[in-house]
């Protein structure tokens, strides 16, 4: 996920998590990426569509904290 794309969802949860519950869906992902929504109980819905290379980096940052060990604020 890109930075502005994480920054835009944190955003969007921080606004809409007082309004209840969201409830987040992603399509099957095709050649071109897919559709991540995350919708709001007050009928706001936030969707973005991400590429393959978004996805691809998104993994290999989820893969170099995994060979570095937990974060320190998750181990304790």
């Amino acid at each position: 996920m890109s930075t502005a794309l994480l920054a835009h969802l944190t955003d969007f949860v921080h606004d809409h998590r007082p309004h209840g519950s969201l409830i987040a869906d992603a399509t099957e992902p095709e050649w071109n990426g897919y559709l991540l929504t995350v919708a709001c109980t007050c009928g706001v819905v936030f969707g973005r569509w991400v590429t393959p290379e978004e996805a691809d980096a998104d993994r290999l940052r989820l893969a170099s904290l995994n060979r570095h060990g937990r974060p320190r604020f998750l181990a304790e």
